[in-house]
């Protein structure tokens, strides 16, 4: 039992001697952990986003545009191709970035005017 032992011992000892080398070739460096950003700084970086707009506020912003003579379609409450380039048309016409995108400040423009 003891020779049995030793011999299985010696080839362990072996084994890692020589795959040692090999598999630690072939394994990746542990990954650093990424540093944590300050609230400040996220907020700086990423702009803040409506999560989503309702059909109701999409209505609005078709009625405005239509009102405009931007808007030709109908009033659905759905952001359609028709809708995304008469926003588009507004905005360059009311020199703002031509994002053809609905937010904030576009929305509370749009029912101003």
């Amino acid at each position: 039992m003891k020779k049995s032992l030793r011999t299985l011992a010696a080839s362990a000892a072996l084994l890692a001697v020589t795959m040692g080398p090999a598999l630690a070739q072939n394994s990746k460096p542990a990954a650093s952990a990424a540093p944590a950003k300050t609230e400040a700084k996220a907020k700086a970086v990423k702009p803040m986003k409506h999560a989503a707009w309702t059909k109701d506020q999409i209505k609005t912003a078709q009625e405005a545009l239509a009102k405009g003579g931007y808007y030709k379609g109908k009033d659905t409450g759905i952001m359609n191709k028709q809708t995304t380039a008469a926003l588009r048309a507004w905005q360059k016409a009311n020199k703002l970035p031509a994002t053809g995108r609905l937010s904030d400040e576009v929305l509370s423009k749009l029912q101003a005017s």
